[in-house]
């Protein structure tokens, strides 16, 4: 019977996370992007902690470690505000070694108060959906039920500020705690 509610709040968990939606351009250029040290640290949840080091003047680089495995992902990083909200746009550092690899943006909407960070991550689903029921509108590329955006940073900044307090486009917030500044 436990293992029954296990596999049960396994399943609704994966049913409720999505995937992130992808864009070719960034959120932000370098000269728009900000730095700011108080990020700097490592932060942790339940699954998984993320190390920011600063990489460039304005840059940082991200290390997502998961709790449960040996595993890990580093990304580039960039911070930058739109409208009254803060947004991480994070891609792969990738190794030259890598020939099919395509970089692509993922945003973030980050809330930081003290020593708890909040982070969530625009929804591929609900982009789906919004751009299948003409709900909106914005350069992008299908492939099946994949949606991949392809408008500049420009449009990108203007899409997102049109949505930056939609729950439902960034939805199941993820709550870290800092355990070490650097």
């Amino acid at each position: 019977m436990r293992s029954l509610r296990v596999i049960l709040l396994v399943s609704v968990s994966l049913l409720f996370s999505g995937c992130p939606a992808r864009s070719i351009h960034p959120l932000f250029t370098d000269k728009e992007a900000v730095f700011d040290a108080s990020l700097i640290g490592t932060w942790t949840s339940n699954e998984e902690s993320y190390t920011f080091e600063k990489l460039q003047e304005k840059n940082y680089r991200l290390v997502v470690r998961s709790q449960n495995e040996n595993d890990s992902a580093v990304y580039a990083v960039l911070l930058g505000k739109i409208g009254s909200a803060w947004f991480l746009d994070s891609y792969p550092i990738v190794n030259s070694n890598e020939h099919h690899f395509l970089s692509v943006h993922v945003f973030t909407r980050m809330t930081m108060q003290g020593d708890s960070l909040t982070l969530a991550t625009l929804e591929a689903d609900w982009l789906l959906k919004m751009i299948t029921e003409k709900k909106i509108t914005i350069d992008h590329a299908q492939r099946e039920n994949e949606i991949i955006l392809t408008a500049s940073t420009n449009k990108l900044q203007h899409f997102v500020n049109s949505i930056r307090g939609n729950n439902e486009a960034f939805p199941n917030p993820n709550v870290f705690i800092r355990t070490k500044r650097q």
